[in-house]
């Protein structure tokens, strides 16, 4: 949830006033505000800048969304939650970039581990329909929006997978 800066800040923050707590011999305070930088370490490794990274992608804003994924270095070390949303994100940054064949597996990754809601779901699954019907395979595309077709679905992901079974409905009949 916060980015590695805070994250630094918060924990030199938590050091001074155990600093300080210790001087005054307020060694509760102490143990505390210890406990709080160690935790704010502990969630760097166990959640990075997951979390940010997909409100940036969230808010259409990619570039900055790459640059905070980018600072996670091991994300098999993220939590089962965390990770998912880690190749979520990485995959839709490669579906930007047109790097299909690595936001394919990225996006499928990320619904393989598990996603939140429905929503989430649905969006992965229009992603790798849309891929397919780029990489013209529109068996696999339509698979993809029956899946997507199963979910409970919010309105702008009705739209796009409306749009998006035209365009495959198109592409087949085109050919």
């Amino acid at each position: 949830m916060f980015t590695p800066t805070i994250r630094v800040i918060l924990v030199i923050f938590s050091l001074i006033a155990s600093a300080y707590f210790y001087s005054k011999e307020d060694f509760a305070n102490m143990v505390m505000m210890l406990i709080a930088g160690g935790l704010f370490i502990y969630g760097y490794f166990k959640y990075g800048t997951v979390y940010a990274a997909f409100q940036q992608m969230k808010k259409d804003n990619i570039k900055k969304a790459e640059e905070l994924i980018s600072k996670i270095k091991n994300p098999e070390k993220l939590t089962k939650g965390h990770k998912s949303y880690y190749y979520f994100t990485t995959g839709i940054i490669a579906l930007e970039k047109k790097e299909f064949k690595r936001s394919h597996s990225d996006l499928t990754q990320a619904l393989n581990i598990g996603l939140r809601t429905q929503n989430d779901k649905s969006i992965v699954l229009l992603n790798l329909a849309n891929i397919e019907l780029l990489r013209k395979d529109y068996n696999k595309a339509n698979g993809y929006i029956k899946k997507v077709r199963e979910l409970d679905l919010k309105p702008l992901v009705e739209s796009e997978t409306n749009r998006i079974e035209k365009e495959i409905n198109v592409a087949q009949h085109g050919v």
